[in-house]
């Protein structure tokens, strides 16, 4: 499996779907000095965390936490298309073990794959 060809120019943000979720303004700081392709949103009334960037040449990317728990898979589904775009493919990847990095015990992540 290969990441999407994404554009190399930012598409914008999509408008969340659910109104379940709000914008944390909180700016998350990056490595890579692409802050102005990350968003943070939060579910108050699930505890979600939800950071959702775009990456130019790979495509979108979203995480999504929990403080006490995994999320579920509705939850996940949910957040998927309630907060990027319809027309991309995503995929939660376990890479090779040497790559495996976990920052956070109740993250899941979805990455933007080639159609």
């Amino acid at each position: 499996m290969t990441t999407a060809a994404a554009p190399a120019v930012f598409p914008g943000w999509p408008k969340p779907t659910d109104l379940k979720w709000r914008r944390d303004p909180t700016p998350l700081p990056t490595a890579d000095g692409l802050e102005q392709f990350h968003e943070v949103w939060r579910s108050p009334m699930d505890g979600l965390l939800a950071i959702r960037a775009w990456h130019p040449g790979v495509g979108w990317h979203l995480s999504l936490s929990h403080p006490t728990r995994y999320p579920t898979w509705n939850e996940i589904r949910d957040a998927r298309y309630a907060l990027l775009p319809d027309n991309c493919t995503m995929a939660m990847l376990l890479p090779p073990k040497g790559e495996y990095v976990n920052m956070h015990p109740n993250c899941f992540h979805l990455h933007e794959m080639a159609a």
